[in-house]
């Protein structure tokens, strides 16, 4: 180990020299990674705004369970909270009085229902029920209209769930897209580091013969492939450093309404840029290492 480390300032200088010495290769394979890491950073920018979304989605998403006008007792307003949270899915729930109801009905339909506070007030109590996945929300509305005392429940409908499948889509689209670009960006940096083991194949011979170890061998070339890949974010990371607080400032912070509110810059940004340097690297590793294992394996 000790060996290895005293070792590794000359690795890192070899493989510099052989960047700028097979500097069309390496530019290659250079903009293999920034292409794929671009198209990395724009889709991290999209899903996690995404995830935002769904979030802040299915936390609006709630049932409304409107109870029979009778039910006032706090014992069986108590009984029929128990056997909603009994239901499997069911998140939270919150209790609305009849006057709170009807704040409600005067703040989504106008000043005319204020005429109906005080005992002129036809509503009845509720609860909101919050559930932990959309795509529960119909089988638990029709649960929760079974409960005794339970006049009717309403949410959004089907609109909302669909909604949320859709971006989940979208975002396994994403993913898969990503998948078939690092794929290339791995192909392309093993024939960059593989055009560099042949242009050195006397000299990995002659390190053989010396006793060099395969390990000895690898190592200038795969921090080549790191520093390719290390090289390859850099232009990403600018882009999404600078452009997403652009389009966040540009969209005020959301889109539309507040239940499309973006992402926060920071930590948002830092952590794609560290994401996009991470696996820039990785690839890098990754390709060279299998076109180095590769070749020794072969020439063994």
């Amino acid at each position: 180990m000790s060996n290895f480390f005293r070792s590794l300032p000359k690795h890192v200088k070899t493989a510099f020299i052989s960047i700028f010495r097979h500097l069309a290769m390496s530019l290659s394979a250079i903009s293999a990674v920034t292409v794929t890491l671009l198209l990395f950073s724009t889709f991290l920018m999209i899903a996690g705004n995404i995830s935002l979304f769904t979030k802040n989605i299915e936390d609006d998403l709630r049932i409304h369970v409107v109870l029979q006008p009778d039910v006032v007792k706090q014992a069986d307003l108590d009984n029929v909270q128990k056997d909603i949270e009994g239901i499997q899915g069911v998140k939270k729930v919150t209790f609305s009085d009849a006057d709170h109801e009807l704040e409600l009905m005067i703040k989504e339909h106008g000043e005319d229902f204020k005429m109906y506070r005080g005992k002129e007030n036809p509503l009845s109590n509720a609860f909101f029920v919050s559930v932990k996945d959309a795509d529960t929300i119909a089988a638990i509305s029709k649960q929760i209209e079974q409960l005794d005392h339970v006049k009717q429940t309403m949410y959004g409908g089907t609109s909302v769930p669909k909604m949320v499948s859709m971006v989940d889509s979208i975002r396994f689209g994403g993913m898969i897209f990503v998948i078939l670009l690092t794929l290339l960006a791995l192909f392309l940096i093993s024939n960059s580091i593989k055009m560099t083991i042949y242009a050195r194949n006397a000299e990995i011979a002659i390190m053989r013969n010396v006793g060099a170890t395969n390990w000895y061998i690898k190592v200038p070339f795969m921090l080549e492939g790191i520093l390719i890949g290390l090289l390859g974010a850099i232009l990403p990371c600018i882009f999404t450093y600078f452009g997403y607080p652009y389009l966040y400032e540009m969209l005020g912070g959301q889109i539309v309404t507040s239940l499309f509110g973006l992402q926060p810059i920071y930590p948002f940004t830092l952590q794609i840029c560290a994401a996009l340097l991470g696996f820039g690297m990785l690839v890098g590793l990754i390709g060279s290492f299998l076109s180095t294992t590769k070749y020794l394996h072969w020439k063994r």
